[in-house]
């Protein structure tokens, strides 16, 4: 079994440079000869509710899934924090652009995966998180159904798309001063990970692989004979993660 993943794409608008590595991924041949593709959440930056008008803004990707579901490939699309509550967007791409409903799934939070190697686990990542309550509180609140209502049925697609790419860019700002664009910040992130899968691992001993995102920091922490493998911001890293026989690797785009 070959799977490949991605995450943390954070795509904006169809043909940004983040819309031309996603396009890269769907057509490396690593990925195209793969069982399964996992978009592994926060592909788009802002992907909130089950609006149709995203099935315009980003036509061109659901056919790229499309074309890898004719392949016989298998693509689970999980929810990360910018793109959530979107079961009636795949739904409604299974609909629209003719792909096979049992190819083109929706997972709303993990899934795992049994495999001749071991079971591996593949998940955003912010739900294994540890020492963040202040965005554990905000993930509850998102996830309440009330919030999934008003995004489908109530708040227009504009004010949706307004108001959360403005609360993105102030969290990727705040974010990048102080994680992201130094050192110290990078190995703060990338120990509290280490942390959080050693935790996991202690809790989840029939699992040997954690796949995740949402750390923006890329790392491949082998612990004895279990993994935990994070692809990073995938604009930065510029790679996605490939599981085989062979075990976790990361493969250059």
């Amino acid at each position: 079994m070959k799977i490949s993943s991605i995450s943390d794409v954070h795509i904006k608008v169809q043909g940004d440079m983040p819309y031309q590595l996603i396009k890269k991924f769907f057509n490396h041949r690593e990925v195209q000869t793969s069982d399964i593709v996992i978009l592994n959440g926060d592909i788009f930056d802002i992907l909130i509710g089950g609006k149709a008008q995203y099935l315009n803004k980003y036509e061109d990707f659901f056919l790229s899934v499309k074309e890898l579901t004719k392949r016989g490939i298998k693509v689970l699309y999980i929810e990360g924090n910018h793109d959530f509550h979107i079961q009636k967007v795949v739904s409604k791409a299974v609909q629209k652009f003719g792909i096979d409903k049992d190819l083109f799934t929706h997972i709303k939070n993990k899934i795992c995966i049994e495999a001749p190697y071991g079971n591996i686990l593949f998940t955003h990542g912010d739900d294994i998180e540890i020492e963040n309550s202040s965005y554990q509180n905000y993930k509850r609140k998102i996830n309440n159904p009330f919030v999934k209502f008003l995004g489908d049925y109530i708040v227009p697609f504009k004010f949706i798309e307004w108001i959360g790419h403005r609360e993105s860019n102030k969290s990727r700002g705040k974010n990048e001063k102080q994680y992201e664009l130094s050192i110290e910040g990078q190995e703060f992130v990338k120990e509290k990970f280490r942390k959080s899968a050693d935790i996991f691992f202690e809790k989840n001993t029939d699992v040997a692989g954690l796949v995740c995102g949402h750390s923006h920091c890329k790392d491949l922490y082998q612990i004895e004979n279990k993994y935990y493998i994070n692809n990073g911001y995938a604009p930065k890293s510029n790679s996605f993660i490939l599981v085989s026989e062979k075990g976790p690797e990361f493969i250059d785009l």
